[in-house]
């Protein structure tokens, strides 16, 4: 069984192909612009999807059938046409020139797969099966979506905010462990979901790291 390494990538700004032209192909490109990715589609045609997206001027499209030297100067490859044949011959290419590729027709022709994903704001939980049942993930997925309420998007912020207040007035890296830690331990997600919670203004923030700091 392959072992797949989990990891969040930041796609702002990167050089990243799609080809194939469905319905598959505009659910990726919608998330791929998403996240910020610099887009290019190469298909003979496209669907009404990516074809909204092509006439905002929000990617390129290149209408021909992809080849294999395509690949080049990408770093990240999607194979998401109708073809299974193509597909392949494009991922072998692409892992050829050290690019992630993903496959939509067969995850083991590529190096990545995509997970389930629920986001809460900065909160993201994600759930795989590793290729062997995307549909279970997805049916894990709802059950979180159903556990985690929205109260959460507000505890990340909050926690974020305050990640980052106490990283700018503290330098010794085991102290900042410790106040998030008891950050964490707090009970702000409580007074959140009874929505009692009123947001701290950076007095009160710079008053609690200034006490629990010492403690």
């Amino acid at each position: 069984m392959t072992e797949y390494m989990p990891i969040m990538v930041d796609l702002r700004g990167m050089r990243v192909l799609l080809v194939g032209g469905g319905k598959i192909a505009g659910r990726k490109a919608n998330q791929l612009l998403a996240a910020g990715a610099q887009l290019t589609v190469i298909s003979p045609e496209i669907g009404d999807e990516i074809g909204t997206l092509e006439q905002a001027g929000q990617l390129e499209w290149i209408a021909r059938e992809a080849r294999m030297e395509d690949v080049e100067n990408y770093r990240m490859v999607y194979a998401a046409s109708g073809d299974e044949k193509l597909n392949e011959r494009i991922a072998e290419a692409a892992r050829h020139v050290g690019a992630f590729v993903n496959v939509a027709s067969r995850a083991q022709a590529g190096n990545f797969i995509h997970p389930a994903v629920m986001r809460r704001g900065r909160l993201v939980v994600t759930a795989s099966m590793s290729g062997a049942g995307p549909s279970a993930a997805s049916a894990l997925i709802r059950e979180l979506d159903e556990r985690f309420g929205r109260e959460y998007e507000t505890y990340a912020e909050f926690l974020y905010v305050m990640r980052q207040q106490i990283r700018a007035s503290i330098s010794e890296p085991e102290v900042r462990h410790r106040l998030m830690r008891k950050l964490a331990e707090t009970d702000i997600l409580d007074h959140i979901r009874q929505e009692t919670f009123v947001p701290w203004s950076e007095s009160q923030m710079a008053e609690w790291i200034e006490r629990e700091r010492e403690e």
